[in-house]
């Protein structure tokens, strides 16, 4: 079953570095067979090889938009920017899909469902690493969706107030005219998130604190291909304490309590107050020789 975009237009909005191409061009032949027609919004922050990308996906019939970008990706700020240009472009549903996601045969029709006040999310599968990058075609017979977020077998479940953590941003949905008023009512993603982590568990509390309804869309499936992941993600813990006291500044609490369990635990951060810190590095910084570690 593919999405006939004739009853309204609509936009995928997708954040792209480089390092993800080959990503890409999975999520675009599904596009290609499952959302014909869709507009493709394709973010790409400022990296080596941007540029060389932009130039292929205005060629394939996208819509590449280059934003500038320091060491810390801007993710909040590509999202806020792609759902402005989808809206721009005339679209009246904007579906943000993660670059690792690849859209199933009923996720545009499924989405299209969706009651004009609400934001929707759909379920997504992880694919094996033996999947790499399956066929348009062969998707449906991989649902496996994850666990952690379980979803109606049919039509749609609205989110309680104390779910907010339920909300991802690997797949959501919404109609054009939530979306800018969102913007206007109070900017989206916050853009003071950088780097990895929070900002869409705060966008999605912030919905629901809003009285925004959050639903659960049965059926509007997406399937993200394998990458090596770190657990707990090491390799972002600057990121993780930068945005989780932004987050605990606003909430009262820490995003991703487990995290920083684990992250005590293998001797890399310690409490501070009510939040973390980074613990120090163990050396002499005299004479460059380990420290005493106790």
């Amino acid at each position: 079953m593919t999405f006939d975009p004739s009853p309204s237009s609509v936009a995928v909005v997708t954040v792209c570095t480089p390092a993800r191409a080959g990503h890409l061009r999975s999520q675009r032949r599904a596009l290609t067979a499952h959302l014909p027609g869709a507009h493709h919004v394709v973010v790409l922050p400022e990296r080596p090889g941007s540029a060389q990308l932009a130039a292929e996906l205005a060629a394939d019939g996208a819509d590449p938009l280059e934003v500038p970008a320091g060491r810390d990706l801007p993710v909040a700020r590509c999202r806020n920017t792609g759902g402005d240009r989808a809206v721009e472009a005339g679209a009246d549903l904007v579906i943000f899909l993660d670059v690792d996601c690849i859209p199933g045969p009923e996720l545009g029709s499924r989405y299209a469902e969706l009651p004009p006040d609400s934001v929707g999310m759909g379920p997504v599968t992880y694919l094996p690493e033996g999947a790499g990058a399956p066929d348009p075609a062969e998707l449906a017979a991989l649902t496996d969706p994850h666990a952690a977020r379980p979803f109606p077998e049919q039509g749609l479940r609205r989110l309680e107030a104390d779910e907010f953590g339920m909300f991802w941003s690997l797949s959501f949905a919404l109609r054009a005219d939530l979306w800018k008023r969102l913007r206007t009512d109070f900017g989206a993603f916050d853009e003071q998130y950088t780097g990895y982590g929070a900002e869409d568990t705060d966008f999605g509390r912030r919905l629901l604190y809003r009285r925004v309804p959050v639903v659960l869309v049965a059926g509007a499936h997406a399937y993200h291909r394998w990458h090596p992941v770190s657990d707990p993600p090491v390799e972002h813990l600057e990121d993780l304490l930068r945005n989780g006291a932004h987050y605990a500044e606003r909430w009262g609490e820490w995003p991703a309590p487990g995290w920083f369990d684990q992250f005590e635990r293998m001797g890399l951060v310690r409490r501070l107050g009510d939040g973390w810190e980074a613990v120090p590095a163990r050396r002499n910084a005299e004479d460059g020789r380990p420290g005493n570690e106790g």
